[in-house]
């Protein structure tokens, strides 16, 4: 792989890029397979539709780069700043999914990814704030440490997620759904007494 390449429908399997720069590259409905893009730096490239599976993303740059309707399974993905893709100029941005990958590290600050999915993830020390995550999917993934600030999540869904650690003074939560334990946890937070 290397710059300035338009790939359609391509499977790319065990390719090591680590700390490679690829730059104004667009890739629609590839499949990348246990390949290593740690410290990747990706510039002005576009990712439609595409499936990472079981690849090591830890550290990637996604500077400028567009990125819609992507899935990552199995992923080992640890402090990325998804703030430097290009979000803006996505005309219809299909929401990403993330399933059993590891995000821990990551700064998601002030982006708008409705319908996003973080299924069955670990996402430690996660930056969430001043974000709108409206109608996530977030059940079965561990919190910890992640940042809640002014952050729009009305529907999204908490269910069996854990060490979720949410202000319900200072983020929107209408309509969001959470275990029963979780949701008494929230409560216990901000000093309240519950009994039985």
């Amino acid at each position: 792989m290397t710059s300035n390449i338009d790939v359609f429908a391509e499977k790319f399997e065990n390719i090591n890029l680590h700390t490679k720069k690829i730059t104004k590259a667009e890739f629609d409905d590839c499949i990348f397979v246990s390949c290593d893009f740690s410290e990747t730096f990706f510039s002005s490239c576009t990712f439609n539709e595409c499936r990472f599976d079981n690849c090591n993303l830890s550290l990637t740059k996604w500077t400028n780069t567009k990125i819609s309707g992507t899935t990552f399974t199995g992923c080992k993905m640890i402090g990325i700043d998804w703030t430097m893709a290009d979000w803006k100029s996505l005309l219809s941005a299909k929401a990403l999914r993330f399933e059993e990958c590891i995000l821990n590290d990551s700064n998601f600050f002030g982006l708008n990814m409705q319908g996003l999915v973080l299924r069955e993830c670990r996402v430690k020390e996660i930056d969430f704030r001043n974000g709108s995550f409206q109608k996530a999917d977030f059940s079965l993934s561990d919190f910890k440490g992640a940042l809640f600030g002014n952050t729009h999540l009305e529907g999204a869904n908490f269910t069996d997620a854990s060490n979720v650690m949410i202000d319900l003074r200072t983020n929107h939560l209408k309509g969001a759904i959470f275990s029963r334990y979780e949701a008494l946890f929230l409560l216990e937070t901000m000093g309240i007494v519950l009994v039985d």
